[in-house]
């Protein structure tokens, strides 16, 4: 029969390890989900998982009906308390250097349990580990102390590297608070040196408690919570107003945070994601090149990357940190060192007709400068408009499809181009001396492909067209046909500059006798139509081959032409 003093102890055991093992479990839950997914964590979750073995098999062993089986949940939490050891060490390690122990040293250290778990193993043929094991009691032997000093060893190890990382990240505390926290490593180890020791035995009864118990496990379960708590809010758990894990999940922003001396505690994985795995490495780098103490938003240059840095400030309860947010702007500011060359092209190609038109001035007959002034009215018109739309749109769609926007900055260097080349072809002599002389035929066939090209031209500016075409092998006077192609050009550039038309519809009707042209835009038209030199000009060209036109329009109902020409 047991004594009353006996079951007393054997239940507060039990009560007491179950009770602990459950809020441990809840807080390590709790703690899991909010801590950073790296390598301090596994380390963590090993030793968790070690004190709470340790603890239930604590609970067996107590509560065991024979001695065999006592002894063998004695085996299985010494072997608990052998893993403990080793994971608290690589716990403090990871975490200071922010990386796992190198595999040789792991392996080196694993030998010490493991061999020590041997002797404990082998202890019923030697009897050097435990003396006695019985129900009634336990009593050491002299490898018993060897494991505790290692163990020891082991933990205070770990404990030199949390403490430096608490160090370096409360400088700014009192000392008096540093101490208090790292005292939570040392307390267990107290309490487990006067109790294998006996002091804590005499204490106790001495003040008439008649239950004492090894709460070793127990209370070095709740001291590593309070320091890691304390020790790792800024980098391991999450306590600051901006939860990591909701930014990692719900931002799609590449964020780091900053301890108070600028020092990187944490990067999120879209900044990893960004700079390829190498997010914190590059976060340092650009720290040590600029002081944001003073800058709080700034464009760098950095390793071909232009960035825009943003940083904020966020008071905790234990200190300041900064949230550093980071937009990768490379694509914008190549872009815009592009269209930047693409406008010193545009300067360069404006002075090039500059010059051309001086020329063509100085050097054109009196009786061609009429149609000099209309050609280089269309040229020049027709190929900035479309040069000026390509360029919107490539700023437009710089941000939703780059490959849209780099296109459209190519056609419009292709746009200045072909005005240059037609330029160069009205200089030309032979071509001026024979305006008027045309006896070339050409075909319905062959406007229609020229028309089509000019729409097609258009893809890149958001210009919806409709080309509608009947009467493709009947022949046409070349001098028709380049008024024809040229009246259709000048309308169009009319509807994009003036009008500001987005969808445009052409109808060419050509048969035997006479040829038709229909051209409409949905642009803003106007009330009142007043005849510039664009329209005067159509009109005049139009007369040089027996043409007509009709303008009709009204406000915000677009702008119908209606041409018809004998042939």
């Amino acid at each position: 029969m047991m004594d009353n003093v006996l079951q007393l102890e054997i239940q507060t055991i039990c009560i007491v390890h179950i009770v602990d093992m459950i809020l441990s479990i809840i807080f390590f839950m709790i703690f899991y989900m909010k801590a950073n997914k790296d390598h301090p964590l596994e380390s963590f979750l090993i030793m968790q998982i070690s004190m709470i073995g340790w603890m239930i098999f604590k609970i067996f062993k107590t509560v065991s009906p024979t001695e065999v089986s006592r002894w063998w949940f004695i085996v299985a939490y010494y072997l608990c308390a052998c893993i403990l050891e080793v994971a608290f060490l690589e716990f403090g390690y990871s975490y200071y250097r922010g990386k796992p122990l190198p595999n040789r040293i792991k392996e080196l250290i694993y030998i010490f349990p493991i061999i020590r778990f041997i002797i404990i193993l082998t202890n019923p043929h030697h009897h050097l580990f435990y003396k006695t094991y019985d129900f009634f009691g336990d009593s050491f032997g002299i490898l018993f102390y060897v494991h505790t000093l290692i163990e020891y060893i082991f933990i205070a190890i770990g404990f030199v590297y949390c403490y430096k990382t608490f160090k370096v990240r409360f400088k700014n505390k009192k000392k008096g608070y540093r101490y208090f926290i790292s005292s939570a490593i040392i307390i267990p180890l107290i309490l487990n040196f006067l109790y294998i020791t006996k002091v804590i035995h005499k204490f106790v009864f001495s003040i008439g408690i008649p239950v004492i118990f090894d709460i070793t496990p127990i209370v070095f379960t709740w001291s590593i919570m309070v320091f890691v708590y304390a020790t790792f809010n800024s980098n391991f758990l999450s306590l600051t107003p901006i939860l990591k894990h909701e930014i990692v999940h719900k931002l799609d922003t590449p964020i780091s945070v900053l301890d108070s001396s600028f020092h990187v505690i944490y990067v999120n994985e879209k900044l990893d994601e960004l700079f390829f795995g190498e997010g914190k490495g590059m976060i340092e780098k650009i720290l040590a090149k600029n002081d944001f103490r003073k800058i709080r938003n700034t464009e760098i240059y950095i390793d071909d990357y232009y960035l825009s840095i943003y940083i904020s400030r966020v008071n905790t309860l234990l200190e300041t940190q900064y949230i550093l947010i980071v937009k990768d702007i490379t694509s914008y500011r190549r872009a815009q060192i592009e269209l930047s060359k693409g406008q010193k092209e545009l300067d360069r190609s404006n002075e090039e007709l500059k010059k051309t038109i001086y020329t063509l001035k100085e050097t054109s007959k009196i009786g061609a400068r009429n149609y000099v002034a209309r050609e280089l009215h269309d040229i020049i018109g027709h190929s900035l408009v479309v040069t000026i739309k390509l360029l919107e749109v490539a700023r437009l769609y710089f941000n939703r499809d780059k490959n849209l926007s780099m296109s459209a900055i190519a056609d419009a260097s292709t746009s200045i181009e072909t005005g240059i080349s037609h330029m160069y072809a009205i200089k030309n002599s032979d071509t001026l001396k024979n305006i008027y002389t045309l006896k070339n035929i050409y075909t319905g066939e062959l406007l229609k492909k020229d028309l089509s090209k000019i729409l097609y031209n258009m893809k890149n500016i958001n210009l919806k067209t409709n080309l509608h075409f009947k009467g493709t092998f009947y022949s046409i006077e070349e001098k028709t046909f380049h008024v024809i192609r040229k009246v259709c050009t000048e309308l169009i550039t009319n509807s994009l500059k003036h009008g500001k038309a987005r969808e445009i519809f052409i109808s060419v009707n050509i048969k035997k006798d006479n040829i038709n042209i229909l051209i409409m835009d949905n642009g803003k038209g106007c009330s009142n139509l007043i005849k510039g030199n664009g329209l005067k000009g159509i009109e005049d060209r139009l007369k040089l081959i027996d043409g007509t036109v009709e303008f009709i329009t009204s406000k915000n109902e677009g702008f119908m032409s209606k041409i018809s020409i004998e042939k």
